[in-house]
């Protein structure tokens, strides 16, 4: 039928579609982008004295915990307060009250997520595994 095919070309066109053309999609495919990035990267640092005993050259065995557990920190912090400074500010945008609160709202949780994700790491020893994984944790 017409909607069967119509429905798979819209369907193996969409992903790549909605990445090129809505900027939101964009942004938020970005976000969660760099978010798994960190993810991989800071649970790594921990895994470092295996990496080293098994010959695995992970990122954390090339660089070094410290260096990998700062960079992440630093992206992490970097990313919600980017994200939390767009939002707070794209609030001031919409002329209806209660989608500026929510989206001011978000901006400060985003914010407030960067900046306990900077505070908290402070004192952590990045060649400690169990500090680094109760950090991130």
């Amino acid at each position: 039928s017409a909607y069967s095919s119509g429905a798979s070309a819209i369907s193996s066109a969409g992903v790549l579609s909605c990445l090129l053309n809505d900027w939101k999609c964009g942004l938020s495919s970005l976000f969660f982008g760099v978010f798994g990035i960190v993810i991989a990267l800071m649970k790594d640092v921990p895994d470092a004295d295996g990496d080293r005993k098994f010959n695995i050259r992970s990122f954390t065995v090339r660089l070094g915990q410290k260096r990998v557990f700062s960079t992440m920190k630093g992206l992490l912090t970097g990313l919600f307060g980017v994200y939390g400074v767009g939002l707070m500010r794209w609030s001031t945008m919409t002329p209806m009250t209660s989608v500026a609160v929510r989206r001011g709202l978000v901006g400060l949780c985003c914010w407030a997520a960067g900046w306990t994700v900077n505070r908290e790491s402070r004192g952590v020893n990045a060649e400690d595994s169990g500090e680094v994984y109760n950090y991130y944790m």
